[in-house]
């Protein structure tokens, strides 16, 4: 019985360092990141895309987290950064750089414009989903449907089945 305790004691002290030493996707960014590439925010917005729950931008898009690997973050801190890098690439400030100057804030647009429920999201005016009318739209690719359509679900607050 004494030799359980002891084992299980000095297991749980081996585990205490990692947990201690783990940081979350902000600290890494700012340790690691900030100096070359800014506001995390900013950077992500404008370079990174969550396209169906995986994160992508312009260099390795069907392996990001091998580009993060071979860009100064270790195995161990990947998961962090993605995910924060993640949730941060479904601001809405690509919505206000592409298309604020003609639909202006996101949040007014899709309580106005946006109808979102089942596996739908619906434009209210012309009563197609976006998935089909958005190709038509200032010649977007279908990233930038992916793209729009997982924004304006986000924000209306319905996950999309």
């Amino acid at each position: 019985m004494h030799i359980s305790r002891v084992s299980i004691a000095i297991l749980l002290l081996a585990l205490i360092p990692i947990e201690a030493g783990s940081r979350d996707g902000p600290a890494i960014w700012d340790s690691r990141c900030e100096e070359c590439h800014g506001d995390s925010v900013i950077f992500a917005g404008k370079y990174l895309w969550d396209i169906e729950g995986q994160l992508q931008g312009r260099h390795h898009v069907e392996n990001l987290n091998l580009f993060m690997g071979n860009h100064y973050i270790p195995d161990h801190e990947i998961e962090a950064i993605r995910n924060m890098l993640l949730a941060q690439a479904n601001s809405s400030l690509r919505f206000k750089a592409e298309c604020g100057g003609c639909h202006g804030n996101v949040e007014e647009f899709v309580e106005k414009s946006i109808w979102v429920g089942g596996s739908g999201v619906t434009g209210l005016e012309t009563g197609m989903d976006v998935i089909d009318f958005l190709p038509t739209h200032q010649e977007l690719q279908p990233e930038d449907v992916s793209f729009y359509r997982n924004l304006f679900a986000r924000i209306a607050g319905q996950p999309i089945s």
